[in-house]
């Protein structure tokens, strides 16, 4: 969030809680155990494999895609609403 904040000063951003209402995942300790070698693993490898129904598949990558889309569309060109 805090790279969006500095691209987007005049935006807020609402950081998700976790499913208890209190998860922060800078302090998470299993997040600790993520390194760029075992992400780097995990894409050579295609493991752990992760298999999820078509039908979710579509609502998530319709989402996704509506994300990247923003993103693209506003980073580094300024306001687009109020804060």
């Amino acid at each position: 969030i805090h790279q969006m904040e500095k691209a987007l000063p005049n935006k807020r951003f609402i950081g998700a809680p976790g499913a208890d209402g209190n998860c922060n995942c800078n302090i998470c300790p299993y997040m600790a155990l993520n390194t760029l070698e075992k992400l780097y693993v995990a894409l050579r490898d295609l493991s752990p494999r992760i298999e999820i129904e078509e039908g979710l598949r579509l609502q998530a990558k319709k989402s996704l895609d509506r994300m990247l889309s923003m993103a693209s569309n506003t980073v580094g060109k300024g306001d687009l609403g109020p804060k």
